[in-house]
């Protein structure tokens, strides 16, 4: 039995705090009582103490640096332009040691959706509804990712429904906070006889749902190998990677590749990234390609890649080959793997074709005309 107000057990020690929580423990403060709720201290403690960790740092320095940013921007509190200067860089410098570390993660702690996500994707919501245009979320590529992925989470969507990023930074209005100001200032009350008030009486209690046993913190899933029911083929994935890494590629591994090609088992495919426009600086080109590889890692034992930056600064573009078992989009098979792949374009291609062939070679070796694309630099996922 639990429940959430105002309770004697807790306000008499914590001075009638709030929110408070009554249940198998008594609780005061959101985040401890989420992070009960969320069944966090089911996880391993290492994953425990990351939670806590992002809880504290979202609650005591994102939030606070957030609000101190957003609400004069729309008008909700006064403008001081020194001040929301300053927070406006503080959330810039913060944004970015959050996409530095969310470039090789999907998630924040482990490898599902977590409290951590939750808290920290839900501070952030106000920023990305008000403040964050496309050209700042230019900047914090790997944040914007994994903000729309919580965002678009079922359990999520049906809370806050579709949520709309800002095109343009919101800007103060006096008039505005004017208006805002009249309807929130507090109404001066006329004296009334105080009448005795009779205490009201305590809403019934939720039933507590059955314990079904799963782990609410951070959810470990024994998942069966997405590869599992498909045919090995004949084409050894591990033994050309072998080879590749090691041998000269045009003489030894281009041709030890298509003598042994399973085209019953495997299929060969072409992507492109979808917004070129949006590729500034190549190192940050470069990094969206690193920052998938990582996120795909459960994938190395059953495909290969080499993907190519084309162009320079300002003016580049992204493609690549991608080799693995079956016959549909690999990506689909697991929910970790569907983070980058809708950002590309996917085309199966035809290992008889000779242009496929062409095609293949080129982005194998890095060398070729590739349609008359300046090659940039590569990276191979093996």
């Amino acid at each position: 039995m639990s429940s959430c107000g105002y309770f004697s057990e807790v306000s008499s020690v914590v001075g009638f705090q709030t929110p408070a929580f009554e249940g198998d423990v008594n609780l005061f403060g959101a985040e401890s009582i989420a992070i009960h709720v969320a069944g966090c201290a089911n996880a391993c403690a290492k994953n425990c103490a990351e939670i806590v960790q992002w809880l504290q740092w979202a609650e005591g320095s994102l939030l606070p640096t957030v609000l101190g940013y957003v609400l004069p921007s729309v008008s909700a509190a006064n403008l001081d332009k020194k001040v929301v200067d300053a927070y406006k860089a503080e959330l810039l410098a913060q944004l970015q040691h959050l996409d530095d570390a969310l470039l090789t993660r999907t998630y924040l702690v482990g490898e599902r959706l977590s409290l951590a996500d939750i808290s920290v994707a839900l501070d952030l919501l106000p920023a990305y509804q008000h403040v964050l245009d496309a050209a700042t979320r230019k900047k914090v590529v790997n944040v914007t990712r994994w903000f729309q992925t919580v965002m678009h989470q079922p359990a999520v969507k049906e809370v806050l429904g579709d949520v709309h990023l800002c095109d343009k930074v919101s800007q103060f209005n006096q008039t505005k906070f004017n208006e805002f100001s009249s309807k929130h200032s507090p109404k001066p009350e006329k004296k009334k006889e105080e009448k005795k008030k009779d205490h009201p009486k305590p809403a019934p209690k939720a039933k507590e749902p059955e314990d079904d046993g799963a782990d609410d913190g951070v959810v470990v899933e024994k998942s069966k190998d997405p590869f599992a029911d498909m045919p090995k083929g004949t084409f050894v994935m591990d033994s050309f990677k072998r080879v590749y890494s090691n041998e000269d590629t045009a003489t030894k591994a281009i041709p030890y590749f298509w003598d042994n090609f399973d085209a019953e088992a495997n299929s060969i495919w072409y992507c492109e990234y979808k917004y070129p426009t949006e590729l500034t600086l190549t190192f940050m080109s470069c990094n969206l390609i690193s920052g998938m590889y990582q996120r795909l890692e459960k994938l190395k034992k059953n495909a290969f890649a080499s993907m190519i930056l084309f162009g320079t600064d300002n003016n580049s573009s992204i493609s690549g080959i991608w080799v693995w078992r079956g016959h549909e989009l690999a990506f689909t098979l697991c929910p970790d793997w569907q983070v980058d792949y809708e950002s590309y374009e996917w085309k199966k291609l035809d290992p008889k074709d000779e242009k496929t062939k062409k095609l293949v070679n080129e982005y194998l070796m890095w060398e070729g005309d590739f349609d008359g694309k300046k090659f940039n630099q590569g990276k191979i996922f093996k």
